[in-house]
């Protein structure tokens, strides 16, 4: 008894993973966000934003991380990227 339950926890759970995913896909256009014209002095580096600002940058992404870390709770909501040129493509992630 306990191995079919296990089996039917299991196709419940992969068929609403699959439900959701199906969502996602139909999901409408999304329009791109403008390159923030902060990020052009530190191209070529990491840096953390935050509300708009950079609060740490950094050629290493590790450095920043340490800047991050140091800075505490109030830097806890940074994103963290690489500055690239403005020309070159950028690739979001979103999940």
């Amino acid at each position: 008894m306990l191995a079919s339950l296990k089996r039917l926890w299991r196709a419940t759970r992969a068929a609403g993973y699959r439900e959701g995913m199906v969502v996602a896909r139909r999901s409408g256009h999304v329009e791109p966000v403008p390159r923030p014209a902060v990020l052009d002095e530190y191209q070529g580096e990491w840096v953390a934003v935050l509300d708009g600002q950079v609060v740490a940058h950094s050629i290493s992404s590790r450095e920043v991380v340490r800047q991050l870390k140091r800075l505490g709770e109030s830097a806890e909501d940074a994103v963290l990227m690489r500055s690239a040129a403005p020309t070159d493509a950028l690739a979001v992630g979103l999940g």
